[in-house]
């Protein structure tokens, strides 16, 4: 048999989603070997490294230089990629329904990520930006300068402290490092808006829960409150927000916290394209069995934000994160190539490999399980693993050049948007 005929004899595996998951599990087949024709498919022809998104929207490193193209590593791992929308999933007839055809197959990988929640909150659409895509942080970049540029010129004392009070809605991992790089961020563009004193300066984050980093260690929360607060932002735990209005964010207290810039960072929900799914739910992600699978499709895997995946010897929930997303999309790139050549595949494990903060200048957090620190070593612990994280040395070389130039020189701050 010719390598053209084994090709169109294999197996068609399918994966929608170039996100950290989605991206992982079509490079293990790749790596694999596997016996199949592998497919990715996106809605965007690159990868999104979202760990340094905040980044973008705060001058540090260019957004360019965190869109990993997918083609080259296509060209490298023998897998197909289309650039297209999903429109609708048939699981009966095993089709993908997109916006340039059907595509069918066997096995089916849904990683399609996660997209914004504002929990029905009145005003947050028309008030409130949030932080999930490159035109996101370009908008947050620009309000953020927008902001300091009409401060300037306005001689109504209570305009300009609301153009220069920035509220982060939400404490997780993505609303307290973008509260830590906005106060960077801003603190060092006064120099160049005289007239301006940092003591008119506000940064408020809002949580809902009591403590900061719901989910995460103790350790971790403590410490992200401590040097936060250190740094002069303001931390609102145990408040609801009732509204978003242009005066400001609205506490379910009756207080107003007068703002003109709303970070909304509080939450998210599994891609609507599952909303339509007759399959077991669970908050609304994919409910999966140990092996990643959709109960009652075994052909059908779903892994990263979408899915609600418990670990098969502890029980306990995985967390929503990158590192997450590349163990699952790795384990089920290899277990699908195992699958394939008829050999035994054992449940999926949760490996815990720690988790870090990046909280402003010189200063982080991260935590091991023998192993904790803070302030520079873990900043600069932080910077090394998330350089080495890059997959592509075009993205690395960029990164670590934006991060020099802004440590010595100064950060993008030009006023782009209209």
């Amino acid at each position: 048999m010719s390598d053209s005929d084994s090709r169109k004899s294999s197996a068609r595996i399918l994966i929608l989603g170039a996100g950290f998951a989605g991206l992982a599990a079509a490079i293990r087949l790749g790596k694999e070997g596997a016996k199949a024709q592998v497919t990715l498919l996106s809605r965007r022809n690159f990868h999104l490294f979202t760990p340094l998104l905040y980044q973008a929207a705060t001058g540090l490193v260019d957004p360019d230089h965190i869109a990993q193209m997918v083609r080259p590593a296509a060209r490298k791992h023998g897998f197909t990629f289309f650039e297209g929308e999903v429109a609708n999933l048939d699981i009966g007839s095993k089709t993908v329904k997109t916006d340039f055809g059907d595509v069918a197959y066997d096995y089916l990988v849904l990683a399609m990520g996660s997209e914004n929640n504002d929990f029905g909150i009145r005003g947050v659409p028309e008030h409130a930006i949030s932080l999930k895509t490159l035109p996101d942080a370009e908008r947050v970049h620009s309000k953020i300068i927008d902001s300091l540029e009409r401060s300037l010129v306005t001689g109504d004392q209570a305009k300009r402290k609301g153009l220069l009070t920035f509220v982060i809605i939400g404490g997780g991992a993505t609303g307290v490092e973008l509260a830590g790089s906005v106060r960077d961020f801003v603190q060092f563009l006064l120099r160049d808006y005289p007239g301006l004193a940092e003591d008119q300066l506000s940064v408020v984050l809002v949580e809902l829960m009591q403590n900061l980093l719901p989910g995460l260690s103790k350790y971790l929360s403590e410490q992200t409150y401590r040097i936060l607060s250190k740094r002069g932002i303001k931390i609102r735990l145990n408040s609801r927000v009732a509204e978003v209005t242009e005066e400001g964010v609205l506490l379910s207290g009756g207080e107003l916290i007068q703002t003109a810039n709303i970070f909304w960072t509080a939450g998210t929900k599994p891609s609507r394209l599952v909303d339509g799914l007759d399959i077991e739910k669970d908050r609304g992600r994919v409910r999966v069995d140990e092996f990643l699978r959709i109960i009652g499709h075994p052909e059908i895997f779903a892994i990263g934000d979408l899915a609600s995946i418990s670990d098969s010897k502890t029980g306990q929930k995985v967390p929503a994160t990158a590192q997450s997303a590349v163990q699952e999309g790795d384990w089920v790139g290899r277990a699908l190539s195992r699958m394939l050549s008829g050999k035994k595949v054992e449940p999926f494990v949760y490996k815990d490999k720690g988790y870090m903060l990046s909280l402003g200048r010189q200063v982080g957090v991260a935590e091991f399980r023998h192993f904790k620190t803070s302030g520079v070593f873990g900043w600069l612990l932080w910077r090394m693993i998330h350089i080495a994280l890059i997959t592509t040395t075009r993205s690395r070389l960029g990164v670590i050049f934006d991060w020099t130039f802004a440590y010595f020189y100064r950060r993008n701050a030009a006023h782009t948007e209209p």
